[in-house]
């Protein structure tokens, strides 16, 4: 095969076409799909982002319906405010089945927010100690929301396990639509 001058030059300009459309054609369509492939990857980071984030909303629903579960069993634990009578009046049951003399117990004015009324007991008891501890376990047991707040103990000298309790217990009740804005009384009680 001889060379010629026409075949020498038919044979630059295919390598001169060969190179021009590498610069012209291949470079840019391998800068686009560079370009492609990053935004894919940067859309991928995104989407894998937005997964971890919501992957915990279908913990968060069920945080908040086990919380507002709780709200309701807490509410059904309020009585109205119309029955916190009978609360304080089982109390008194309470320490005197268990052998505690009641000396005082005073009821100062009740506290209401917007979602349960709160009503305060100071109790001024003396015993026993045992029944004193089986008055704790069974006001533990009401089935009323209750708290003690205070509670101060003193040992009475001159009999062996008898002691003075001063406490403040704390009733909580369902506000009375009604009576929201009513003022509320307090009371107090001695024996």
């Amino acid at each position: 095969m001889k060379l010629t001058m026409p075949g020498l030059l038919l044979g630059g300009a295919i390598l001169a076409l060969l190179g021009g459309s590498y610069f012209m054609v291949i470079k840019q369509a391998n800068m686009k799909r560079q370009a492609l492939l990053q935004d894919t990857r940067t859309k991928e980071e995104a989407l894998a982002n937005l997964e971890r984030s919501t992957m915990g909303i279908n913990d968060v629903n069920k945080k908040i319906a086990d919380l507002q579960q709780a709200v309701t069993f807490f509410e059904s634990k309020l009585p109205p405010a119309k029955e916190t009578e009978k609360v304080l009046e089982e109390v008194w049951h309470i320490a005197e089945a268990n052998s505690l003399t009641t000396k005082t117990i005073k009821t100062p004015a009740e506290k209401r927010t917007a979602s349960y009324g709160e009503q305060e007991m100071e109790l001024s008891l003396s015993g026993d100690f045992k029944g004193f501890y089986q008055f704790m376990l069974q006001l533990e047991k009401l089935p009323r929301l209750t708290r003690i707040k205070k509670m101060v103990l003193s040992k009475i000298n001159d009999h062996e396990g008898a002691m003075q309790a001063e406490l403040t217990l704390s009733v909580y009740f369902e506000p009375d639509p009604d009576t929201k804005d009513a003022p509320v009384a307090s009371a107090a009680w001695s024996r």
